[in-house]
């Protein structure tokens, strides 16, 4: 078992050595590429992060109401519903940042 696990290793090890060379030795031609999907795709950092601030500033307004709400209500299973519905909501965003 031990051996198995030695050898292992040595191959993980060894796969990775490999791959840090050849991302070592073609690093400028992977940084090329790298740009060029950048400038073909029209990504505008600024864009992106103002998109960004602002899902998390939804993010947030949306857990501060349903902490509001949670204190706030007498019915637990109001409550419950109130944060499974909040819930689904950010699942949504988080999917909509995803595409």
């Amino acid at each position: 078992m031990n051996q198995n696990n030695l050898a292992s290793f040595l191959l993980g090890t060894a796969i990775g050595g490999v791959a840090v060379f050849f991302a070592i030795k073609h690093q400028d031609e992977i940084l090329n590429k790298i740009n060029e999907l950048e400038e073909n795709l029209g990504v505008d950092h600024n864009e992106l992060i103002s998109r960004a601030k602002n899902k998390l500033d939804t993010l947030t307004q949306s857990v501060q109401s349903t902490i509001e709400s949670f204190s706030a209500t007498d019915d637990k299973n109001e409550e419950v519903q109130n944060i499974m519905d909040e819930l689904a909501k950010l699942r949504e965003e988080v999917a909509a940042l995803k595409a």
